[in-house]
């Protein structure tokens, strides 16, 4: 009798201690607890790197027929690249690492001979740009500068001046910082743009300095 109390009395303590484990493991409702929810990672704080600059420039149609319009401008590795233009409008994108310059130039150059008549002749350029951080997501919007509109109409022996003065004039430099200050600047871009034909086609050793545009 007293074996058989002892066996019950080891049985009874066995299903006490379960229903102990049992209750500390599980809510009111009798379902597991789940586990803490972690905390939220942190987000990665958005720093200033780059900035994207979109080039345009447009020339007239006779202006094409006449000359081989050749845009210089500043490209992805931050020197100095062309490109002829085959049609009235051309585009280009590129991103640069801060701090930066950018900039383009439009340079015509006459084809040979050209019929006595009128000749209307027109060029002009733009550059946009948008400040994007670490990621290459857009921080803040920039603005446009665009280059003075050179428009006339030309005789066929006066072509050959015209076209140096829209190389010595459709052009646009600028100096991109850190700090979101945008000034302008100088490039030496080559060929046949104004003072700068002899200088190579290197950018300047000027820093982002000057007021603020």
């Amino acid at each position: 009798m007293k074996r058989n109390l002892k066996i019950m009395s080891m049985l009874l303590g066995g299903l006490l201690a379960l229903g102990s484990l049992t209750a500390c493991g599980s809510d009111d409702s009798g379902d597991p607890t789940p586990p803490p929810t972690p905390d939220p990672p942190t987000p990665t704080e958005k720093v200033l790197t780059s900035v994207k600059v979109d080039y345009t420039a447009t020339v007239s149609q006779q202006l094409l027929d006449v000359a081989t319009v050749t845009v210089r401008f500043v490209g992805e590795n931050g020197q100095v690249a062309s490109e002829t233009m085959t049609s009235t409008t051309w585009t280009k994108s590129v991103t640069l690492a801060l701090p930066a310059k950018a900039g383009l130039n439009v340079q015509p150059t006459l084809k040979g001979s050209v019929a006595d008549g009128e000749y209307d002749l027109g060029a002009k350029g733009h550059m946009a740009y948008t400040w994007l951080d670490q990621d290459g997501q857009q921080m803040q919007t920039g603005s446009t500068a665009s280059t003075p509109e050179m428009e006339a109409v030309f005789y066929a022996d006066g072509l050959g001046q015209y076209l140096g003065a829209i190389s010595a004039n459709c052009q646009l430099a600028r100096a991109f910082a850190k700090d979101y200050s945008v000034t302008e600047t100088s490039i030496a871009w080559g060929g046949n743009a104004g003072d700068d034909s002899t200088q190579g086609t290197g950018i300047s050793d000027d820093g982002a300095t000057g007021e603020n545009r």
